[in-house]
């Protein structure tokens, strides 16, 4: 009976000595990261984030077993808090917040994606084993702080350093390294444009009498437009890009469709507005870019175009332009 009990003592001693042993930050190695956005779309409406966590890299850091309970790690954010636990960026109409997390390690605060600190607190054993050598993630979101966003690109964020806490006397005290610079080498996925243009352009028939050198039977197309263009970006360029290629690409003069049943020697230009020549094949700039927002190109206008009236020969006069556009 005695024997019994003795085992019973000994059982619940070590328990409870097992459960009262934590772990503490032996070590970090010090790298500075930058801020890569890549796949990172800035959110539809003000106030919301992108949803995804993402990091530019990790720290690898040694936890060391021991029987303190009290090792932390708060964030030093050095930038300018704009909202619920957002920091500005060069952009003022993209904020950004941040989440602590070590790889394989749960934090027991509940604070870790909140300002100022964002702390990670290691209450619990962190390894069953001496050493458990792991990663310091130091995670951030974008936020959309303004309904339309400002044009420039994300240029700077706030830089980020992490200080690791060891209060019960076991390890180093205090461990400070750098995270974040301010650099950032991504930026957010472009959300393009709508465009808003004619499927068709129409012209008038052109009759074997009224053939002439030059352009014939001009007539304006309709507006076209770009919706829900992005901000963030320093602007927006478009290109009619002949699909058939170009017959004069100086004068805006396309190449037609060939074969049967479809004209010789008539071709289509473009025109702008006062009647020169529009650029094909080529980037323009879009004129006022702003920021986030709608936007209505230039008025334009097409035309047939004869340069040899003797190898005019009856038939269809087809043609089509693409609407290509970039953004820098």
């Amino acid at each position: 009976m005695n024997k019994k009990l003795l085992l019973l003592l000994v059982l619940v001693a070590i328990q409870a000595i097992q459960s009262a042993r934590a772990d503490y930050f032996a070590s970090i190695v010090p790298q500075t990261l930058s801020y890569t956005f890549k796949n990172l779309v800035i959110p539809e409406n003000v106030g919301q984030s992108n949803g995804a966590w993402k990091d530019g890299g990790s720290l690898l850091i040694q936890i060391q077993s021991s029987e303190g309970r009290g090792s932390y790690i708060d964030l030093n954010v050095a930038g300018t808090l704009v909202g619920d636990n957002t920091y500005a960026t060069s952009n003022p109409g993209i904020g950004i917040k941040y989440k602590t997390t070590i790889s394989s390690v749960t934090d027991t605060g509940g604070q870790t994606e909140t300002a100022p600190n964002f702390r990670f607190v290691m209450g619990n054993d962190a390894t069953s084993s001496d050493v458990l050598r792991t990663y310091l993630h130091v995670q951030y979101q974008i936020v959309r702080l303004l309904d339309k966003i400002p044009p420039g690109q994300i240029t700077y964020a706030p830089e980020v350093s992490a200080t690791l806490y060891n209060p019960d006397g076991e390890g180093d005290s205090v461990i400070t390294t750098s995270v974040y610079s301010t650099s950032v080498s991504v930026q957010p996925t472009i959300t393009a444009c709508g465009i808003d243009a004619p499927a068709e352009i129409k012209l008038s028939p052109l009759y074997g009498n009224n053939v002439q050198s030059g352009p014939l039977n001009v007539s304006p197309a309709q507006t076209i437009k770009l919706t829900n263009c992005p901000g963030a970006i320093n602007g927006i360029k478009y290109n009619f890009a002949a699909v058939y290629g170009t017959h004069l690409a100086s004068k805006g003069v396309l190449n037609t469709v060939t074969g049967d049943g479809y004209a010789e020697g008539v071709y289509i230009q473009v025109q702008n507005a006062d009647g020169t020549a529009h650029r094909v094949n080529g980037a323009i700039a879009v004129s006022g870019y702003n920021g986030s927002g709608d936007y209505t190109l230039p008025d334009f206008k097409v035309a047939y175009y004869v340069d040899d009236v003797n190898s005019v020969r009856p038939g269809n006069v087809k043609s089509a332009i693409e609407i290509k556009l970039s953004y820098n």
